[in-house]
């Protein structure tokens, strides 16, 4: 009677052990942590996704897509290193998966990474031609090196492939933006917001065109805006600061840069606005030594990409501050041999020779500049300058009138405009300017010139 007891008890345990397992299996599959982690990605919890995806890959570790979107998630939260890592497993696990490749993509991208990222990219749209995001990471590749109109068309086969890609049209807007088609560039950064109000990015491109035709209080509202989606996103940053630095608020154009840097230290174009506002406070503020600490940042943005047209830029307006016109024009021409469709290395080789007296070679440079981008202020204020230097007033008032039609509250042009009119004894006119330049500048170096011209008339 014991034996037959002790059997039941035996069935009922291995029963119940069974019914435990099975329990287990089903709700502790490695699919399971998966499918969690994705349902956690799509609500921007993204430190939870990762534990989610980690779970899945402790309990099945051959499942490529597992790395695949722990790698997007890595992404989203700036862990760029441990995306290409993650990528990469997953491409050894299987080689012909187009999403592991424009994921990597894009972690090489967002490190200034533009030659890897190239051929990830395009290793992607040979694996699927169709794929979207295959063509905007090429498009992000080639806009890094300077390519804009290949990068121009790379987002547009982008499109092609998915017209409600909001991506497609933000990349393709930020290469309008260097080639001063800014009606272009608003266009797609407005049908971006369209796709998606609620893509931080398409708010911080727009800020960019906002700055670039010097509408910068719409670019610090688009700027916020992207904050307000996500604080994270280092590049509203960077261009909350180049409008504060635009609008002489140095130092909160410096807090700006340094969270951007906090938020991604990899980051050149952080370090090269950094570097524009110490400058603006050299001439002035001799509390730090501010002309080494922006050419620090320089060289910084330099090591981050070597291939950085504008921080070769940046520091050849640094040089010219020390007068170091051989340093500034070697540099002002490295940025041209890196891009030669980005305008601003032209108007600062054109500085330094202006400065030099060398008049012919900076109209000749503010002549390609124009070419580049006409809506560029600072190109037609330096040819005005020049043509000042050579005696051709009639021609430098044409090209001053053209900088302050771009650029209304544009000090240094109205100081230049004072005096070419000084030169043709209009001095009303000379008067009237000089009140403009102190109306809209705080350069005390550009203060004291404007007062020490009004003295003269």
């Amino acid at each position: 009677m014991n034996s037959m007891w002790n059997r039941i008890a035996v069935i009922v345990l291995l029963i119940c052990i069974s019914t435990l397992s099975m329990s287990c299996f089903i709700f502790e599959r490695a699919s399971d942590h998966y499918k969690a982690g994705n349902e956690l990605y799509s609500q921007n919890e993204w430190d939870k996704a990762i534990e989610a995806y980690t779970k899945a890959i402790s309990m099945d570790s051959n499942q490529p897509f597992f790395y695949i979107n722990r790698a997007l998630t890595y992404n989203q939260i700036g862990e760029y290193d441990l995306a290409i890592a993650d990528c990469t497993r997953a491409i050894n696990k299987k080689s012909n998966i187009s999403l592991a490749y424009t994921t990597r993509a894009s972690a090489y991208n967002e490190k200034g990474q533009y030659q890897l990222a190239l051929a990830d990219s395009l290793k992607a749209i040979e694996l699927n031609p169709k794929i979207a995001l295959g063509y905007i990471n090429k498009g992000w590749a080639l806009y890094g090196l300077g390519e804009f109109r290949a990068s121009i068309l790379a987002c547009t086969d982008g499109i092609a492939a998915e017209p409600t890609r909001a991506m497609a049209y933000i990349f393709r807007a930020m290469n309008y933006n260097e080639m001063g088609n800014y009606e272009n560039a608003l266009d797609d950064c407005n049908k971006a917001i369209e796709i998606d109000p609620t893509l931080p990015l398409a708010y911080v491109n727009r800020a960019w065109v906002y700055n670039q035709t010097a509408v910068y209080e719409k670019a610090i509202e688009d700027c916020n805006t992207a904050i307000s989606l996500d604080p994270r996103i280092a590049t509203a940053y960077v261009n909350h600061a180049w409008a504060q630095t635009a609008r002489g608020n140095y130092d909160l154009a410096i807090d700006d840069c340094n969270n951007a840097i906090r938020l991604n230290p990899n980051l050149p174009q952080a370090y090269t606005q950094r570097a524009w506002a110490y400058f603006e406070k050299y001439p002035y503020d001799f509390s730090k030594d501010w002309w080494q600490m922006g050419m620090d940042d320089c060289n910084k943005a330099i090591e981050l990409n070597p291939k950085s047209a504008l921080a070769y830029n940046m520091r050849a307006r640094g040089y010219i501050l020390k007068e170091e016109y051989r340093l500034a024009i070697a540099d002002a021409t490295k940025a041209m041999d890196l891009s030669s469709e980005f305008a601003l290395p032209d108007i600062t080789r054109a500085w330094a020779f202006n400065d030099l007296h060398l008049w012919d070679l900076a109209i000749e440079d503010c002549n390609f500049a124009i070419a580049k981008n006409p809506k560029l202020s600072a190109a037609w204020a330096n040819r005005a300058w020049a043509y000042n230097g050579k005696g051709m007033y009639d021609k430098a008032l044409s090209d001053i009138n053209e900088a302050i039609r771009l650029q209304y509250d544009f000090a240094w042009a109205y100081f230049t405009r004072a005096i070419i009119h000084k030169n043709l004894h209009n001095y009303e006119q000379t008067k009237s300017d000089i009140e403009l330049c102190l109306q809209y500048t705080t350069d005390v170096k550009l203060i004291e010139a404007a007062r020490a011209l009004s003295a003269t008339l």
